[in-house]
């Protein structure tokens, strides 16, 4: 049996690997999208939870909010492989600010 997607249905589904054209890319791009937001979030926790802890943890909840919903917003749009790689760092990071110090930041309230 021979079928093909239908990708003018509605039901479709539309992902990164059709947005960021992985189909003919060798496997490791597609591994680098889960590596930079897991070293997004290491280096947050490195340097984030620290500037929390300095600059007091409002401030950076808040940074880490408006990190989120823009860089989100970015990895929506972005059709580039490397533009995404750089905001999914950076949005591994805002995770941290928002889950880490903003939890302690909740708890101190």
């Amino acid at each position: 049996m021979i079928w093909r997607v239908d990708w003018e249905n509605i039901n479709s589904i539309h992902n990164f690997i059709e947005q960021l054209d992985f189909y003919c890319k060798p496997d490791y791009m597609m591994g680098l999208v889960g590596a930079f937001f897991l070293l997004g979030i290491v280096i947050g926790c490195s340097t984030l939870t620290r500037l929390g802890d300095v600059y007091g943890r409002k401030p950076i909840y808040i940074l880490g909010l408006i990190m989120h919903l823009s860089f989100m917003f970015g990895i929506l749009i972005s059709h580039n492989p490397l533009v995404d790689y750089f905001l999914l760092f950076t949005f591994g990071m805002s995770i941290t600010a928002r889950y880490y110090v903003g939890y302690t930041y909740n708890v101190e309230m």
